[in-house]
């Protein structure tokens, strides 16, 4: 019963806030900004953040990242990366959208391009996908409702994770292709 509850205030909230711009592959030549969201999960998720930074400023792009960190943390743990740009579990609401304080940048800032590394079909990353107000849109795991434009997944490791910094390296790949 609470499921299909939680289910028609997700379709909802997803119809109140998604993105009406139009998608569709863009060359590299045309993308200026980009935001990527990564899952702090991810092993080596520092590596890859330092990998996507370091791509945006050798082609020229403007790189916002925001991170998932949906890891219990203790009272006397700190976060792995900044709280402004890190939705945390605590901050997502009873239906599991994330804080639009966390994400407005995200939601109502245009960008040319949205990557996501997370490598889950939970409602977040969910929400966060098919929301975003980008021209092209990149991910990991395909959602009902077409969130992306292309979806790039690999083979899974020892511990069921897909390695990012492969997937992403694959991605940039790509995107040198598209004319």
């Amino acid at each position: 019963m609470f499921e299909s509850i939680l289910k028609i205030f997700r379709k909802k909230r997803l119809a109140r806030f998604a993105s009406n711009v139009q998608t569709s592959l863009l060359p590299l030549s045309a993308i200026s900004s980009v935001n990527v969201v990564i899952d702090v999960e991810e092993p080596d998720f520092d590596k890859l953040k330092d990998d996507i930074l370091s791509w945006g400023r050798q082609v020229g792009l403007k790189v916002n990242i925001y991170f998932f960190d949906f890891r219990k943390i203790g009272k006397d743990e700190l976060l792995l990366t900044s709280i402004q740009t890190t939705i945390i579990r605590k901050e997502l609401d009873w239906i599991g959208m994330p804080s639009i304080s966390k994400i407005g940048n995200l939601l109502y800032e245009p960008s040319d391009l949205f990557i996501s590394m997370v490598d889950n079909g939970d409602f977040p990353i969910e929400f966060v996908s098919k929301c975003a107000k980008a021209r092209f849109k990149i991910g990991r795991r395909a959602f009902k409702g077409h969130a992306y434009d292309m979806i790039i997944s690999g083979t899974p490791t020892e511990d069921l994770h897909s390695d990012a910094r492969h997937i992403f390296a694959a991605t940039k790949e790509f995107l040198t292709k598209i004319r």
